[in-house]
């Protein structure tokens, strides 16, 4: 009978061990992407700004190769905990005069396989749309995208407008066009979309949006 139990005591210290692995893997991130910063805005301030959250270990403004600001920039911090408190808490928070939003740095670690995404034509299809298209959806046009951006980009930034559909336009090389097609479940959240990011700063470039003449 003792065997028996202390079997059992080893299955159960596996499944815990197995348990907190699973747990550590699901926020293993530390870095987060900022978007729509103000030019102005150097890594010091985006640090301090984002110190809130936690421990900032590294602050980095993204450029241009001539020396702009791209309007976006990468936080590392000490812990995984404080980059999600960051993306939950410093999102739409103000920062010089301008609306940051956070998301999850999803470049980290991943490059291999959005590149091998790029040129796999088989996958390439699947990777410029997302979402759930059906009838009775109304359409937004969104221009003037920086060319690497992807659908999941674009869906987290209309995400609170109830997105249902996000499909970018891409050409043979895996570069986007510059525009998307972002499909709402009705015109008054399509509007309110329109209102809010006409004229928004996506990674440094100033986008359009407007209902899709097609529609």
């Amino acid at each position: 009978g003792s065997q028996l139990t202390i079997n059992s005591d080893i299955a159960c210290v596996k499944e815990k061990r197995l348990r907190m692995d699973g747990k550590k893997e699901k926020v293993s991130n530390t870095t987060v992407f900022v978007g729509n910063l103000a030019w102005e805005v150097k890594w010091q301030d985006l640090k301090d700004h984002m110190s809130e959250a936690g421990e900032v270990l590294h602050a980095d403004v993204l450029h241009r190769p001539d020396g702009k600001s791209k309007g976006a920039g990468l936080v590392r911090f000490a812990t995984a905990e404080a980059a999600e408190k960051a993306i939950k808490e410093l999102t739409n928070t103000a920062l010089m005069g301008r609306q940051i939003f956070v998301r999850e740095d999803r470049e980290a670690g991943k490059q291999k396989t959005s590149y091998n995404k790029r040129t796999t034509s088989n996958t390439q299809s699947q990777s410029t749309s997302g979402g759930t298209s059906k009838p009775g959806q109304v359409s937004v046009f969104v221009g003037n995208i920086p060319w690497h951006t992807g659908w999941e980009t674009i869906k987290d930034l209309f995400g609170k407008y109830g997105v249902q559909h996000v499909d970018v336009g891409e050409l043979r090389n895996g570069r986007s066009r510059g525009w998307a097609i972002v499909k709402f479940e009705d015109k008054a959240n399509a509007s309110a979309a329109i209102k809010a990011l006409n004229g928004y700063n996506l990674d440094g470039r100033t986008i359009e949006v407007r209902f899709d003449n097609k529609n």
